[in-house]
């Protein structure tokens, strides 16, 4: 690119190679294509400079948000632990907390990365026109960004409007408006704070996605395979992230349109306003309420129902087809595969594809 703006491509130095072979003498040529050289060369950094900015946005947005969500979950729990009330609940403010913090790191990164490219390359950086070492305002507002989930195991941080980003070196000036940016930001391996605030002994949970459910049919595949009187895939859902250091298995979340989002969870709702496919449910290991007064134990191993004290009344046995012997659904994450009594309600029970009875032939 030349200080005009106008821009060289390979194909046009060869056109421009005989004409200047006829116009001017051997020396002045060597001479102009080392120009022209030095402009693209000078040009593509210059471009670079402002692309690595628009990439350098992109990923603050995804590591801001994770942050943040992590951020918002241990402000849920470490409240509780005070005994202060859920500070989100009345207020619903759980995705705005979230987007402040957002908003912060993403400014702080985007100022901090035009500082070291300029450092670093030589050009002039300018954010809406203000020198990057002069500047004391923010690039985004949080009223610029918004929070939405597509599914239950991530949000996206979509930055809908942008701003003035000028490179400059020796009045060449690349001058852009960064683009509509979305991010997706991961919230697998976070702790579940609707559980652990919900259970009485302070139950960890920590979201995993189930990783057997298909969603093209909306299948489950809990009951696929019946092994050494389990219910495999069931089992593996109840075991899910493994036993780490003698810590209680902690089942994998699964894909339920009656559920509850990750913004209800820190919000501790007993029922969702998000959209149907935002939702997830996880599996009740034990009975961490049945020490709570006029609490019983029977309720649904489904985390919702079993914080709102639904009846469970169906329970799952397999039967060995050799001796007879009946089992209900084996904790495979407990010490000695102790069995536990696993109760669901009708409707999960029809949802996820289970019956009551699964013959076993070793």
């Amino acid at each position: 690119m030349d200080e005009k703006g106008f821009s060289f491509t390979p194909m046009a130095f060869l056109i421009m190679i005989p004409i200047l072979l006829i116009a001017i003498s051997f020396t002045g040529i060597v001479n102009e294509i080392n120009a022209i050289s030095q402009i693209a060369i000078g040009g593509d950094v210059t471009y670079t400079a402002a692309n690595n900015i628009i990439i350098s946005i992109e990923k603050g947005g995804k590591d801001a948000g994770r942050k943040a969500a992590y951020l918002a979950t241990r402000h849920v729990i470490d409240q509780e632990a005070l005994r202060v009330p859920n500070p989100f609940f009345a207020t619903g403010q759980s995705k705005q907390y979230i987007k402040n913090i957002t908003t912060d790191a993403i400014n702080n990164n985007t100022v901090a990365t035009c500082m070291k490219l300029e450092a670093e390359t030589g050009r002039q950086i300018y954010i809406n026109n203000v020198p990057i070492n002069s500047y004391s305002d923010k690039p985004f507002k949080p009223s610029q960004i918004t929070i939405d989930q597509t599914d239950p195991y991530s949000f996206n941080v979509n930055i809908p409007q942008g701003f003035n980003l000028t490179v400059t070196q020796k009045g060449q000036n690349a001058t852009i408006r960064t683009p509509p940016i979305t991010t997706t930001v991961s919230i697998e391996g976070l702790e579940d704070p609707y559980v652990w605030v919900k259970s009485k002994d302070r139950l960890s949970s920590i979201i995993y996605k189930y990783p057997y459910y298909t969603s093209q049919y909306n299948e489950y595949h809990l009951a696929d395979q019946i092994y050494s009187s389990k219910l495999e895939n069931l089992a593996a859902c109840l075991n899910g992230t493994g036993n780490p250091s003698g810590i209680t298995p902690r089942p994998y979340y699964f894909v339920d349109p009656d559920g509850l989002s990750f913004f209800d969870r820190l919000e501790g709702r007993s029922t969702s306003t998000e959209p149907s496919n935002t939702r997830m449910s996880t599996f009740v290991v034990g009975d961490p309420l049945k020490e709570e007064p006029g609490y019983w134990v029977g309720m649904s191993c489904v985390d919702h129902e079993y914080f709102k004290a639904t009846p469970g009344p169906n329970t799952i046995t397999i039967t060995n087809s050799v001796d007879g012997n009946t089992y209900v659904v084996r904790d495979y994450g407990a010490p000695g595969w102790v069995p536990v009594v696993f109760r669901l309600s009708d409707k999960y029970m029809t949802r996820l594809g289970l019956q009551s009875n699964y013959m076993f032939t070793p």
